[in-house]
């Protein structure tokens, strides 16, 4: 197996091998307006950013060039085994070109989901695989985006009353499939629900719980969710706050 090398801003020189065999998953969020992306992986990430306040404070930090980011994101994939959250710090001109040639390298995968909420402005969570997450999933060859994203969360959690209003943002999910890492395109819509019917899991999705929560619940250590959800979330709510000053 080859041996990959990076030198980072903590002054270590981290070298790390790298085998297919490592599964991996990561996400990724970006903000057009700010020119970020983010890539996940466990609690690690890759940044992509025009901005030095997008780096600030970050803990483990790694300054990386444009020629060191293919390899940076393959130290990043295999660093679980290490026990430490990494997060490489990309400083170039034009994140949107670096990001796309990055993701150009995967076959992208479509997908939907939603940020649903109720008449007393709580927002819908699923328990799936153990973990709390959002509703959401692959975008069959019929469908369009927002359709994809109502019948996902219907079958998700049985909810069978939704209007589905403004698009959030998007996030990107990758993982290896037969040796060969895809990359999850999900595209996601602000929600609601005026329905008081009793909500019911998808178990043969391995969904075990769904229920409408208070915002304040998703920022607590009860809410453990990946990194890229906490994001969505954060961006849902900010837009929302944005519009609501708008009215």
């Amino acid at each position: 197996m080859p041996d990959v090398q990076v030198n980072g801003s903590c002054g270590d020189n981290l070298t790390a091998f790298i085998s297919k065999r490592n599964f991996a998953n990561f996400a990724l969020s970006c903000d057009m307006e700010l020119q970020t992306y983010k890539i996940y992986f466990n609690e690690g990430a890759i940044i992509i950013t025009d901005s030095p306040q997008s780096l600030k404070g970050i803990p483990n930090l790694y300054y990386i060039g444009d020629d060191e980011l293919e390899k940076s994101f393959k130290i990043l994939i295999s660093s679980e085994p290490f026990g430490k959250a990494m997060t490489f710090g990309l400083m170039c001109p034009d994140p949107k070109e670096t990001f796309q040639q990055f993701a150009d390298n995967y076959t992208v995968i479509q997908a939907a989901g939603g940020l649903v909420f109720n008449k007393q402005n709580q927002l819908l969570s699923i328990k799936r695989n153990g973990i709390w997450d959002l509703p959401k999933g692959k975008i069959e060859k019929h469908e369009d985006q927002r359709a994809a994203a109502l019948r996902e969360v219907m079958e998700e959690t049985g909810i069978n009353r939704i209007n589905i209003s403004d698009k959030i943002g998007e996030t990107y999910h990758a993982y290896y499939e037969n040796d060969t890492i895809l990359l999850k395109q999900t595209h996601w819509y602000k929600m609601n629900s005026q329905t008081d019917a009793q909500l019911k899991p998808q178990e043969e999705e391995g969904i075990t719980e769904v229920k409408f929560e208070d915002l304040d619940w998703y920022a607590t250590a009860e809410f453990a969710s990946y990194a890229s959800i906490h994001d969505i979330i954060q961006l849902g709510l900010q837009k929302l706050q944005e519009k609501n000053e708008e009215v």
